[in-house]
């Protein structure tokens, strides 16, 4: 391990060296100190774990490749022991008259309402790393493991995030339902289209909902849907939100528009209309897949229903919330009876839906037909 350390410091000084000579001495400094600080956090295993690092590395990175998280008020600041959020929060303000004139007036007590919810808590699956591993191989092991778990974990808490903010309105895709727009089950289902959008305002309008720090997220199959009507219109306007090099859509209908591989499913689009809106609600119960039905729906340990339905959501920022908890590195180095280490990780993280309305929340659910 030492001598990758020095290895890797005089391959750096070597290319720093000569950097400097072509460019200038300060570039090769920089590119000196680049090259042995800007990496995950590797090194720190020469002697021991520091669980510190590994656990600011999670911290630091949690939102990195869920950029989506970011969009929505932050009560972290309410964490109580690190496992429940508690917020204090007025009742309702009191009445006030013009020209009044009836006396005496009414009295009235404001009531209170404490508003309480219980993070989430992850935790990955032991990792065992034979000292063989750690001896043997080119590669650091530890560091590779680590790595990936940690992936994992910031995949499972934004599944979760989505879920906590799920929607208890919905309108309906509008596209022409085709068979190539399912992605589980079987059947035809309804596609994105930039009417959907044009709806979606129109509601967030109704429900007063501030113009700015308006978002949408959709999975890949719907955002590609909605990128090929774009494609194929001969509006020019519409042609200037979509960007030919990256594929990007920035925004439709005053909506910033983000894409991530999966967002939310539901078992079927059993919804009825809500009288005197544009939107629906669920039949009966909630019919969303938790997260863990979810997951095991996409690795395939779990059999997907036929008239599973893909769903996006519409919010504002303000009615939407993310609390962060602990988080957390468990070790056992040098274990007698596995004859290695043993690490976990735990993030405590959980969220809501803001408003008890539901308002400031829209679901965009592709419709399921039978044919």
């Amino acid at each position: 391990m030492k001598k990758d350390l020095i290895l890797r410091v005089l391959t750096a000084a070597l290319f720093a060296a000569f950097v400097g000579a072509i460019f200038s001495p300060v570039l090769g400094i920089a590119t000196f100190v680049a090259s042995n600080l800007i990496r995950i956090p590797s090194g720190s295993f020469g002697m021991a774990v520091t669980p510190e690092i590994w656990t600011d590395y999670i911290i630091g990175n949690l939102f990195k490749d869920n950029e989506f998280l970011l969009n929505s008020v932050d009560e972290s600041q309410y964490v109580i022991g690190g496992t429940v959020v508690h917020i204090p929060q007025a009742g309702a303000v009191s009445g006030v008259q013009r020209n009044r004139t009836t006396l005496p007036a009414s009295v009235t007590r404001r009531k209170d309402i404490d508003i309480t919810y219980a993070l989430d808590e992850f935790t990955t699956d032991p990792r065992f790393i034979p000292n063989a591993d750690k001896v043997e191989l080119s590669y650091d092991k530890l560091e590779s493991c680590m790595y990936e778990d940690m992936a994992n974990l910031h995949e499972v808490v934004a599944e979760a995030m989505l879920y906590n903010w799920r929607p208890t309105y919905f309108i309906k895709a509008s596209a022409t339902k085709n068979a190539n727009y399912k992605i589980h089950g079987s059947n035809l289902r309804t596609g994105v289209s930039i009417a959907d959008f044009a709806k979606a305002k129109v509601i967030f309008n109704k429900w007063n909902m501030p113009k700015a720090d308006r978002y949408v997220i959709l999975n890949s199959e719907m955002y590609e849907q909605l990128c090929s009507e774009v494609r194929n219109t001969s509006n020019d306007v519409l042609g200037a939100v979509y960007d030919n090099v990256t594929g990007r859509l920035r925004a439709l209908e005053g909506f910033t528009i983000l894409e991530r591989s999966t967002t939310l499913m539901a078992s079927n689009s059993s919804l009825t209309a809500v009288s005197g809106t544009l939107y629906y609600r669920w039949t009966g119960s909630d019919l969303t897949y938790s997260v863990e039905d979810y997951i095991n729906i996409e690795n395939g340990s779990k059999a997907e229903g036929t008239s599973d339905c893909c769903y996006g959501i519409f919010w504002h920022k303000s009615c939407v919330a993310r609390a962060m908890g602990n988080t957390e590195m468990y070790t056992n180095e040098g274990d007698p009876t596995y004859y290695g280490d043993i690490y976990s990780f735990l993030q405590r993280l959980g969220g809501r839906a803001r408003r008890a309305d539901g308002k400031g929340v829209l679901g965009l659910i592709q419709e399921y037909h039978a044919s």
